[in-house]
């Protein structure tokens, strides 16, 4: 009996440690009414598990569905997160992946992806369990949001106050339902996913002893401070869902100043935050200097130049090659000395005449830097119509510095000519001395900057109607300061 005993509890260790450490997943999938002929047949076919990754969603395993509905997914690892299973006509529905991989889902296709995720049951999970309750409960609110907005347009007076407070009621019972969850599984991934898709509650802005508001612009500022409030950054799970990457976005898109300084000093903030998990800090800081590396907003380089030199170039990124770093300081180098808000560096240049000019020697309310070379397409394009921006505001103070990227003075003077060029400052640079294709980041043409007074650069690579409605904007703002 005693033998008998140890040997048992041998076989039950042995089970617990092998469920406990075992490596991989098995999820069992079935369809029910497999054999319906008014609907489209899935037996026979492959169908795929999915997940999401930022705004994008990628292939992770695929399996056969055999003649009665079965299919199984299974491999070595599969990282925690929201995922979902596709079916040839591209219909899906989700399931959560949490501590248990090893699970069965059954359901039935009605040809249509409300009815994959309507039918959906578990067993095995109860990260599932968990997460088909709460859809089933989002469908039902959903059914009856729905009814009463349709009813709405044609609803009387009265009726439409009833429809609105209903409506209001099934908004609470929703925010009851997550804080419910959010208490109940404060450590399941979808507490997370609530959490960070939880609004912000907005207190009202003080007042006065009159009654007049104290600080207009408090509910926004309030908002702001508190955005991030409920995200957990610790919880790297959240990245193989689609809702953190919109948190983020979003932040940078709709609720912050487009100011690079500002971006900046946000980008530090959110990253700060990140920092309480590698994976999130990693993957953070990849979308925000991919985000601002490919935007066409003038002045975002500055932004770029921020991330490389404080996060990639101080070691902070240690999983990034170091071919590829040597890249992003070569790119860095290159915009540090033309970022806007700076000033402008001197570019010394010689004349047709072969007499000495200096940018910092222009005496001008502003000035246009026009990288040009005659033979370029582009730049034939270009060249009337910066002749006739630069004639129509000449008087209110802008000069044109039209430098010559190129080395064949016959070739330029002649296009000087051609284009009536003569009252520009014309020059160019025949010794290559004055380094302006470094630090003017000069490697197309045509290139165009905009100066103030103070030689401060307020425009870069813009375009001629970009450059124009610049100007126009600060003739506005003089004319206002008056």
């Amino acid at each position: 009996m005693k033998r008998i005993l140890i040997i048992s509890i041998i076989l039950l260790f042995n089970s617990l440690f092998i469920k406990l450490f075992a490596q991989g997943y098995k999820i069992n999938i079935h369809f029910d009414n497999i054999e319906d002929t008014n609907i489209v047949s899935i037996k026979n076919t492959d169908v795929y598990l999915g997940y999401y990754f930022g705004d994008k969603q990628y292939a992770y395993d695929t399996t056969y569905i055999d003649e009665k509905g079965n299919g199984v997914f299974k491999g070595d690892s599969l990282p925690a997160g929201l995922y979902f299973i596709l079916t040839p006509k591209n219909d899906f529905f989700e399931i959560i992946i949490g501590e248990d991989k090893f699970f069965s889902v059954s359901t039935k296709y009605e040809g249509n992806a409300k009815s994959l995720t309507k039918n959906l049951k578990s067993k095995g999970s109860k990260d599932m369990d968990v997460y088909i309750n709460y859809q089933n409960f989002m469908m039902h609110q959903s059914e009856i949001a729905i009814t009463l907005r349709k009813e709405l347009k044609d609803a009387d007076k009265k009726r439409k106050e009833e429809i609105k407070d209903s409506l209001m009621i099934l908004q609470k019972e929703v925010k009851a339902e997550w804080d419910e969850i959010i208490k109940k599984y404060p450590k399941s991934l979808l507490a997370s996913i609530l959490l960070c898709n939880k609004e912000i509650e907005v207190p009202d802005p003080p007042k006065d002893k009159n009654g007049n508001i104290i600080d207009s612009a408090f509910q926004y500022k309030y908002y702001k401070k508190h955005y991030f409030d409920y995200v957990n950054f610790a919880d790297a799970r959240l990245l193989r869902t689609q809702f953190y990457y919109y948190k983020i976005m979003r932040y940078f898109d709709k609720i912050i100043i487009p100011i690079p300084d500002t971006i900046n000093k946000e980008c530090k903030m959110v990253l700060d935050k990140a920092s309480v998990n590698t994976d999130v800090f990693k993957y953070t800081l990849q979308i925000l200097f991919n985000k601002y590396n490919s935007s066409n907003i003038m002045g975002m380089d500055k932004v770029f130049v921020f991330l490389a030199e404080n996060y990639y170039l101080n070691g902070k990124a240690p999983w990034a090659d170091s071919a590829w770093l040597e890249k992003v300081k070569k790119r860095a180098n290159d915009l540090k000395p033309n970022l806007l808000g700076n000033k402008a560096p001197d570019i010394k240049l010689l004349s047709p005449d072969n007499e000495f000019i200096s940018l910092y020697l222009i005496n001008a309310e502003y000035t246009i830097l026009f990288f040009y070379e005659p033979g370029c397409g582009h730049c034939k394009k270009a060249t009337p119509k910066m002749k006739a921006l630069s004639d129509k505001y000449w008087e209110k103070g802008v000069e044109v510095l039209g430098i010559y990227t190129q080395y064949e003075k016959e070739k330029w003077l002649k296009f000087i000519k051609s284009q009536h060029l003569e009252n520009w400052i014309n020059g160019w640079d025949p010794y290559n001395q004055s380094n302006f294709r470094h630090n003017y980041d000069v490697t197309a043409t045509p290139t165009i900057y905009l100066l103030d007074k103070d030689k401060k650069i307020i425009g870069k690579r813009i375009d001629i109607e970009t450059l124009e409605k610049i100007l126009e904007n600060e003739f506005k703002n003089k004319e206002q300061k008056k």
